[in-house]
């Protein structure tokens, strides 16, 4: 019988936790070699199987999937992409985690590190995926804010963050107004070691900001473009001095926010049991730039009244006469000698010419004559698409952008020679071409 291992301290036992971990996610990456060994070569010629999928699921009851995803982690995380052993950068993450980070681009997966749950790995997931819903226009329609127009990326990021967390503001307030350097900096920012805060400035798309206290460098990335960009904590230290220079942190905040500050809610009583403090995430995920009144304007869909088009029962009731009123033809009834009488009841027919008056208004509007139109042109040309959106609303305008999108290939959004096109393209008083 084996004898029991007893372990010394907390750090003896980790270590010999990790040593199993990494063996196991090691086993994993060599499971996906040895499969595509099978895959790639005549090693099954003579095994009685046509292929891999078969000799697993024969074999070791692996479906064809599990197989699939054995080998995408060997193409993901092995040295090279095709080797036996795992990269050290991935090395103590786990299968489960490896199997996630799977649907990570690369520039997102090789930021993080095994501290990471595989709660927090998939937030991070969403957030991305969150980002990938949002078309290009939609980002330019945003519109940038004038207090962030000027900012590079890094200062864009922290300002965000620091709207969207007034109380990590006020944190970093008292902080950088008390202390020197950047090491009680990176216990506010970063007070696990790790943490990304996920922020969307409005207009810019969604920025991941990639903190570890250990590295004397932050990392930054546009989501949308997938671009990397490095900054120093003593940048973000000397961002965070200029945007608290006030005493006072909350009128510093609504200064620099042009809100009220929020309240507090209200602490519950005190339970008799004491609960366990909850681990704090080391994901901070973006919060909308949008306003609840925007996000519920933005479902509405595409008003049937768009500025510009006039309608003569609506906007000029004035120009519609009263229903003329025309005697109905006497009925005639012969009598009894035969001879058609009149009938002794005159009834009133009510004729409704509104419909006429109506058309007539129209023409006289457009400063045709009545006798010159064409009944068989229902429309009257606006000219150019350029030209009938400058008679709309911002916002209406933004509608109409959003809906034709839909008809737009998404491959011709950032040609400026197919936009010049769009823009040019007669339409009709209602936006048709």
């Amino acid at each position: 019988m084996e004898q029991m291992v007893e372990y010394q301290n907390y750090e003896e036992y980790k270590q010999a936790v990790n040593a199993v971990l990494n063996r196991t996610v090691e086993d994993f990456v060599l499971t996906g070699y040895l499969l595509k060994k099978g895959r790639d070569t005549d090693i099954l010629k003579n095994s009685g199987y046509s292929n891999v999928n078969e000799f697993a699921w024969a074999e070791y009851k692996l479906e064809a999937t599990q197989v699939s995803r054995y080998i995408r982690i060997n193409d993901r995380f092995s040295e090279g992409g095709y080797s036996p052993k795992l990269q050290e950068h991935y090395q103590g993450f786990g299968y489960a985690k490896l199997a996630l980070m799977l649907t990570l681009p690369d520039s997102v997966a090789e930021e993080l590190t095994p501290a990471y749950s595989k709660s927090e790995i998939q937030q991070v997931k969403e957030e991305i995926e969150n980002e990938e819903k949002i078309t290009d226009i939609e980002v330019i329609l945003e519109g940038e804010k004038e207090e962030q127009r000027d900012l590079n990326n890094l200062e864009k990021a922290i300002h965000q963050l620091c709207m969207d967390e007034p109380e990590l503001y006020l944190q970093l307030h008292e902080t950088v107004r008390t202390t020197c350097g950047t090491q009680y900096l990176k216990e506010i920012l970063a007070p696990d070691g790790d943490k990304i805060y996920s922020v969307r400035p409005q207009g810019a798309g969604r920025i991941m900001l990639y903190l570890n206290d250990e590295k004397e460098e932050v990392t930054l990335q546009i989501v949308r473009q997938g671009v990397k960009e490095k900054y120093t904590w003593d940048a973000i230290l000397s961002y965070l001095t200029l945007i608290t220079d006030q005493e006072d942190g909350r009128k510093n905040w609504e200064e620099i926010s042009g809100q009220q500050f929020p309240e507090k809610e209200p602490i519950a009583p005190v339970q008799p049991k004491k609960e366990k403090k909850r681990k704090e995430s080391k994901v901070v995920k973006a919060k909308s730039s949008k306003s609840k009144k925007q996000e519920e304007e933005k479902q509405a869909e595409l008003p049937n009244d768009i500025p510009g088009q006039t309608e003569i029962e609506k906007d000029f009731p004035e120009l519609l006469p009263e229903p003329v009123k025309m005697p109905e033809i006497q009925k005639k009834e012969p009598d009894c000698t035969g001879t058609m009488q009149e009938s002794e009841a005159s009834v009133e027919k009510v004729v409704d010419n509104s419909g006429e008056i109506q058309e007539s208004a129209i023409n006289t509007e457009a400063g045709r004559p009545q006798e010159q139109v064409d009944n068989s042109e229902k429309q009257n040309p606006a000219g150019s698409r350029w030209e009938y959106m400058k008679t709309m609303g911002a916002y209406a305008a933004a509608l109409y952008m959003a809906a034709s999108m839909k008809e737009i290939p998404h491959m011709m959004l950032g040609s400026a020679e197919y936009w010049k096109k769009w823009f040019e393209t007669k339409v009709d008083e209602n936006g048709q071409e």
